[in-house]
């Protein structure tokens, strides 16, 4: 039997000789693309005001998600904020009701919502996708429900005929959070151009990125007008004058941000049908290793981001071996690794500094399926899945091996 890695022995996989595919991806063509368009945007003096190039991504942008309103924003975060307060026509300087989050899910999907005066009800998700549970939410809304942020993590959609036919029932609105699942699609619609608005981040780690930014995204003439007001000191399109006739704020980005999305958005199909690819060939391979469940796509899916991939751990098939201990010893394999979000996000610490200063703002239903999916969940980063197959193989060998020791 092959000596661990982290007792000594040879690792599956050697980072030194055969790197994982680093992020973002990079090229002299790519680069050469870029400067020409950082050169336009340098010599016509316009980095900033009045946003030619940032408004020529959101048309490409919106043509390929098929919505017909799209602005660029300074962060995902913001993009949440300014969709939350524009499909509610609110400014954010009041108390606006409350905001519908998966338990399972980045901090910035509530921290959007509180920045913009709703209070927070955290529910449960489904036990296989992980997204927000149809379930739960309609047993969750109360009077003051306004909003709901269905979350597509981890690249997958969640189901959202479901939640938008819950939304209808109860006339409420819709804010899909997108930001970590660019191309991904529901019954061939993309996410994000499916709720009232859709908000997505090109943060560096994003399958689609310019370092930092977002976008939000919509078909509704009216809910694109109050973001465009939000993001831009309250100036409604085109924004040109000093006439401020609400609140606002100023999340406008740097031009050179829309000239390197706008060229990765080129490659950003091919990139995510390389994760598709990449993901079938895991699933299959780790499907037969008890105790390593690879998380099932559900069938409304017709196109899978895979910002990140992830599987489930049970220790009893690991000889009782502790998560921890087993993503140590796939890192030392040279298998890059990680827990992903182990609290929910009702437990995290900023959530209760918000709960001990303002209770009003947090509420939290019964999450069964979170908690699972949250002590049991590893990850494996989108670059992993753009590696050729010789290197994926190796994911599953070193599972192998690790299980052969554990049991030993």
């Amino acid at each position: 039997m092959s000596k661990l890695a982290m007792d000594g022995g040879t690792p599956v996989h050697d980072n030194r000789t055969r790197p994982w595919p680093s992020w973002p991806a990079v090229s002299e063509p790519q680069w050469e693309e870029h400067q020409r368009g950082f050169r336009e945007v340098y010599f016509s003096r316009t980095e900033g005001l009045p946003q030619p190039r940032g408004r020529q991504f959101a048309k490409a942008f919106c043509d390929y998600l098929g919505t017909t309103h799209g602005l660029m924003t300074t962060s995902g975060t913001n993009a949440l904020k300014l969709a939350l307060a524009a499909v509610t026509d609110t400014d954010g300087l009041s108390y606006n009701g409350e905001c519908i989050v998966p338990n399972y899910t980045f901090i910035a999907s509530a921290h959007a919502a509180w920045e913009v005066g709703f209070a927070v009800r955290f529910v449960d998700v489904e036990p296989e996708s992980a997204c927000l549970s149809p379930e739960a939410l309609e047993a969750a809304i109360t009077p003051k429900t306004r909003v709901i942020m269905p979350v597509h993590i981890l690249g997958c959609p969640a189901d959202m005929d479901r939640i938008l036919a819950i939304a209808k029932k109860h006339r409420l609105k819709v804010v899909e959070d997108a930001c970590q699942s660019h191309g991904a699609g529901y019954r061939n619609r993309k996410c994000g151009s499916i709720g009232d608005a859709g908000c997505f981040s090109f943060q560096s780690t994003k399958n689609l990125t310019s370092g930092e930014g977002g976008f939000v995204a919509t078909s509704s003439p009216e809910v694109y007008k109050l973001a465009h007001a939000l993001h831009h000191c309250g100036r409604p399109p085109p924004g040109m004058t000093l006439d401020e006739p609400r609140a606002g704020y100023s999340y406008r980005p740097s031009e050179y941000l829309a000239v390197l999305l706008e060229n990765r958005l080129k490659e950003l199909d091919a990139q995510c049908e390389r994760r598709n690819r990449a993901a079938r060939y895991l699933n299959a391979e780790l499907k037969g290793i008890t105790g390593i469940r690879p998380a099932e796509t559900p069938e409304y899916v017709t196109n899978h981001a895979w910002h990140l991939y992830p599987m489930r751990y049970i220790p009893s098939a690991f000889g009782g071996r502790p998560r921890a201990e087993f993503t140590k010893a796939l890192q030392a394999e040279g298998i890059p690794c990680s827990a992903g979000y182990t609290d929910l996000v009702s437990d995290h610490s900023i959530t209760q500094a918000v709960r001990k200063r303002h209770p009003e703002l947090v509420a939290v239903e019964p999450c069964p399926n979170a908690e699972r999916v949250c002590a049991e969940s590893i990850w494996l980063s989108q670059t992993m899945l753009l590696a050729d197959e010789r290197d994926l193989a190796d994911i599953p060998e070193a599972v192998r091996k690790i299980q052969k020791a554990f049991h030993a």
